[in-house]
Order: structure tokens, then sequence, then C-alpha cells
């Protein structure tokens, strides 16, 4: 399969020669949701590889990176996986395709899913007060109305809550309840608060998924991590993906790594909405394949709903200049063409590092993991991907 898309920094001959010998590695795979991801290797891979494989290596030594995996979709489809350096402390075990990776704010746009899926079934109402779900009201009160908080502003980030992230518990048998977390037992982070009229501005807010969470548990009578299996991982066949950020669910998983190349112990979140997913490239690249216009195989969600998740969440106020544009679950970006792309990256305490950008109406997409605290130097790969879908100049546009 020819992808001319990529193929104009590619002319030279040996390029080509290269890209035959890419295409025999048993690291590149088709994949279409409900199929195997590992299909026999396509004929030809698309030449955006060869950056991939350029790129990351050389990232990888200058960041002290000690292990990635890397997937690119063209056209619905997983056309090339695979793994970089090491998943774990030791140097031992190779990471590829189906190393797990805690893939940290990556959870977010899953959340999204998980509550369109009870939306969609009845359970919960996205314009529904969620003060209405959690009684007791779980956050201190002050000047602004809690009461107008609903599931849909606490997906944008416009519902006025506090708390961007979570520093996450060395042990285990520490982490708090839902309650506790949102009422200031977050290792140092404090308490999730209101700080502005609810929907006036986006403020990038993992303790507003926190609070969702707890809402969905509330008013379902059930445990979010069993929602988030039984609506999105298994009917997508993500037999490798959790939210239940257990020792159990972890054994085996990629270990991370600091700043400086040298090991960093694993830590744990109670706060699953917005923190806790572990997965693979190959059953995220399913996920991602999944929300894509036409997408090859069905998908969970209507196109209604895959569109309202990339449209940007309104706001009763004006945006601030260079504000980010959010929807449900989604950064929402322009390429140098226009063309309007999805995603969201994700880092933790423990050395983690991942991104994902798609463009849902073409069915591209890159998605990396890394178990690095480094690890988002391999944001230029995600830049160069971007250029190169927008035949706009690297040079320029992803400046080292």
């Amino acid at each position: 399969m020819t992808h001319t898309r990529y193929g104009r920094y590619f002319a030279d001959a040996k390029i080509a020669t290269a890209i035959k010998a890419l295409a025999s590695s048993t690291l590149i795979a088709t994949a279409v949701v409900g199929t195997p991801l590992h299909a026999a290797p396509v004929a030809e891979p698309p030449a955006f590889a060869l950056i991939i494989e350029r790129e990351v290596p050389a990232l990888m030594k200058e960041a002290k990176i000690q292990g990635a995996a890397v997937g690119l979709i063209v056209d619905g489809r997983l056309v090339f996986a695979r793994g970089y350096g090491y998943a774990d402390h030791a140097g031992k075990v190779p990471a590829t395709p189906d190393t797990v990776f805690v893939a940290a704010s990556l959870s977010k746009p899953i959340a999204s899913w998980v509550t369109m899926r009870l939306a969609e079934q009845g359970r919960i109402r996205l314009d529904q007060p969620v003060a209405e779900l959690i009684s007791p009201w779980p956050l201190a009160q002050n000047q602004f109305d809690y009461r107008q908080i609903t599931i849909r502003r606490l997906l944008s980030h416009s519902a006025g809550t506090t708390l961007s992230g979570y520093q996450g518990w060395l042990d285990y048998k520490e982490l708090p309840t839902l309650e506790e977390s949102l009422a200031g037992k977050t290792n140092g982070r404090g308490a999730v608060e209101l700080f502005a009229p609810v929907g006036a501005k986006f403020q990038y807010s993992g303790g507003g998924y926190t609070l969702m969470q707890l809402a969905i548990e509330r008013s379902t009578k059930r445990k979010y991590a069993d929602w988030a299996r039984e609506l999105v991982f298994q009917p997508l066949g993500m037999k490798h993906s959790s939210v239940a950020m257990t020792p159990q669910v972890l054994a085996g998983a990629a270990q991370g790594h600091g700043d400086d190349g040298g090991p960093v112990p694993m830590r744990y979140y109670v706060e699953q909405a917005p923190s806790t997913l572990s997965t693979t490239v190959n059953d995220f690249a399913r996920w991602m394949i999944a929300g894509m216009a036409d997408s090859p195989g069905a998908h969970p969600l209507s196109q209604a709903q895959l569109d309202l998740m990339y449209a940007p969440a309104a706001l009763s106020a004006p945006r601030a200049p260079n504000e980010a544009v959010y929807g449900l679950g989604h950064f929402i970006e322009r390429l140098a063409d226009g063309s309007t792309v999805v995603g969201h990256d994700g880092r933790n305490q423990a050395g983690f590092r991942a991104k994902f950008l798609m463009r849902p109406g073409t069915g591209d997409g890159i998605v990396f993991f890394s178990n690095s605290r480094t690890g988002l130097a391999l944001d230029r790969i995600v830049c160069l991907w971007g250029a190169d879908l927008a035949k706009a100049d690297p040079a320029v546009t992803c400046k080292k």
C-alpha cells in the first residue's frame, strides 16, 4: 500500500530501499477494530515510519528515555507499531507495542466515552446538576454556585473546579477514598475547590474529573473501573487496558524513570477518571480507530456523540488569548492546513509520559507512550506527523 501524503521526504533511492527493508520487519502490523493487530506485515509501510525510526532513537538518547512505543494510524488502520528501548529498570525487557504503559491523563478521553455510553443508556444526563447525584456535597461551599455544575461542564474543564493533577501515593494501601481525595487527602496537592463561576472559563482540572467519577459511582452504585471495562475496553477488544490501578493490574507493566534516566517507583492513584489508565499501543490504537469517522467495524458511540466530544465547549465568557480549546475529554487543535485534530497528553510523577493526536475525518493518528519523565521529548514526533499531514514545513513548525 502506498501513501503518497508521506512521499515527499523520501524521493532518495536509498530511502526507498530502506522502506522495503522496513516492510519486512515483524514490528509492522496492520490493525482494524475487531481483527487481530498482529496480522501479516504490510507490503509497504508508510514512509513516515522512517521518520519515526530515525527520530525516536535519537530523541531517546538525547533525553535519556529508557523505553517507548509508537503507533501510526493511516486511513483508519494501524500500519506501524514499534517499541524502542526497555520497559524495565534493569534494561533487560524490550519495550514493544504490547508493553503496558501507565498513560496518566489519557484517562480523560476514555472517561468521555464512559460518560457518553452511560448517558446513552439513560443512567446519567450530561446536563443534570451533579449535586443531584451526590449528597452530601463533597466540596467546600463558597460564593460560587456549585448547583450549576454538570457532567458536561466537568468533562470540558469548564466547571470552575481546581486541582490540575495529582501527586499519587507510593503505598497502594495509603490510597484515600474519593471523598477524602476531594476534601484534600491528595499527598500535598490540596482539596478540590470552586474558583470561578461555572461555565465562565476553561481551567484544566483533574479534580473535576474526580468529582465526576464520584457522581457516576454514587448514581449507578457501581465502580467506575467496572464501567470502563464494560463500556469501552471489552467492546473494543482492549484486553490489556484498565483504569483499576492496582499492583496486580500493573504486574509486568513498564517501570518508570526520572529525569536522569534512573529508576523511580510506581505511584498509585484512586482518581481513575483523570489519572489511572494503563494500556498498550496496540490496545489504544483500537480505541483511536473506533473514534474515527467511517472507521472499519462498528464502534460503541454514534457519529453524533463523537462529533460532540470533538467540538469546542461553549463558555459564558470570551476565551482568553491563546487559551486552550477543549471539547469533552479532548484538546482540539488546528494543523497548518486548517484541518482539525484532537488529542491529549499524559504525565505523572512515576515517570510516565504519553500523547496521542488524531484527525478523525481522515482516519489518521499517532500515539506514543514512554516510561521516562523526559518522554515528552517525543512530542517532536507528533509535531513532525502534524506538519507532514498538513504539508507544512517541519523546519518551521517543529523547531528543536
